[in-house]
């Protein structure tokens, strides 16, 4: 069954989300990635027509609004997200998404953390 994936990739936004306080002060940049999965039977390539696939830039204004809505764990933004999606595009029939805190406020740690999320 042939299908398409929609993608999101490297992402880049500002949010607040953290454990610790000083988080919600000063924030952190965060890249996202994201891959959903749909059934290509629907699409009509004669028509050329959005209406059988999904706008990535949806997709995008919707990662965006998850992601300015704080909360401590990324692991909570990730389901969040995945929900809207599911409930939004019912043609979804898997995905990922997979968020990294760029400069993670980790004393003495140099690199990234961050969460993947299948669904």
């Amino acid at each position: 069954m042939p299908e398409f994936e929609i993608q999101l990739r490297d992402v880049m936004l500002f949010a607040t989300h953290g454990v610790m306080q000083e988080e919600s002060v000063t924030g952190n940049q965060y890249r996202v990635n994201v891959r959903l999965r749909l059934d290509a039977d629907s699409f009509d390539v004669d028509k050329d027509d959005l209406g059988s696939t999904i706008s990535y830039a949806e997709v995008f204004d919707l990662l965006r609004c998850v992601m300015e809505c704080r909360v401590a764990l990324l692991e909570t933004v990730a389901v969040k997200f995945a929900r809207e999606v599911c409930n939004r595009w019912p043609s979804v029939k898997s995905g990922w998404i997979e968020i990294v805190k760029t400069v993670p406020p980790i004393p003495n740690m140099i690199g990234e953390a961050g969460v993947r999320y299948d669904f």
